[in-house]
């Protein structure tokens, strides 16, 4: 037993234990690093990380208002969705990966005496990214039958051509600049005229086991040749 106490005198054990511990402690230290948007918004600062690595910070998701971004009060009620993708220097840089319209500001567009068209469905763009695409049309008086079908096949229609001919970087700027939901108006206007024409909310969607075909759509056959869409209606 003596042995053994003066064996580790002589090899200084305490001493090495002392040395490991501060070396632990220094490397679980965390520090406070900046989250960048992509450069379209100038890479604007959006949020702050507290991590021991930068690299900790990839995968990292948060959201931000639009307003803050383009400095327009009338984007207040938009949720932009970010992730850190890659790390330069000791700053987060991301991607946008989300787009959503404030729940309470939704509620406030539907009014008496008028027709909501609340869809769901997934679609894919040119680069093949996978997104859930939610769409919110409120037409200026109560629609039904052969019109109000005509308008839900239309709208799932014009937005799945419009998201398989484009990349996914230019469809996020679009929707950003309200150009596709403008050019979706004019549209359906020729159907019917529209009071709210809008995408409540715009992500990308985990893959599974690929996209299922059209269901509702008034016509079916018309689908055909067109990128997969798995379509339902969103309940008020």
């Amino acid at each position: 037993m003596f042995d053994n106490i003066n064996l580790y005198k002589s090899h200084n054990f305490p001493e090495f234990y002392k040395m490991a511990a501060e070396q632990a402690t220094k490397a679980k230290k965390k520090q406070w690093y900046q989250i960048v948007a992509p450069k379209q918004f100038g890479e604007a600062v959006i949020g702050e990380t507290l991590v021991s690595d930068p690299g900790l910070m990839i995968g990292k998701t948060l959201n931000h208002n639009l307003m803050n971004l383009t400095n327009d009060i009338k984007r207040q009620n938009i949720n932009i969705y970010f992730k850190v993708i890659s790390v330069d220097g000791n700053r987060g840089m991301t991607s946008i990966i989300g787009y959503e319209i404030i729940p309470s500001s939704v509620k406030r567009f539907v009014r008496r005496n008028s027709e909501k068209m609340d869809l769901s469905f997934v679609c894919e763009t040119a680069d093949n990214v996978s997104l859930r695409v939610k769409p919110l049309v409120i037409t200026k008086a109560d629609v039904k039958g052969s019109v109000a079908a005509k308008m839900r096949n239309n709208i799932v229609q014009y937005l799945t051509k419009t998201i398989k001919k484009t990349s996914y970087g230019d469809l996020m700027s679009d929707l950003i600049s309200h150009k596709i939901q403008s050019e979706m108006r004019s549209a359906l206007n020729r159907i019917y005229p529209i009071k709210v024409c809008e995408i409540r909310y715009f992500g990308i969607e985990a893959r599974e086991h690929g996209l299922a075909p059209p269901v509702g759509m008034e016509n079916p056959q018309e689908a055909k040749g067109e990128a997969q869409t798995e379509v339902k209606e969103e309940k008020a």
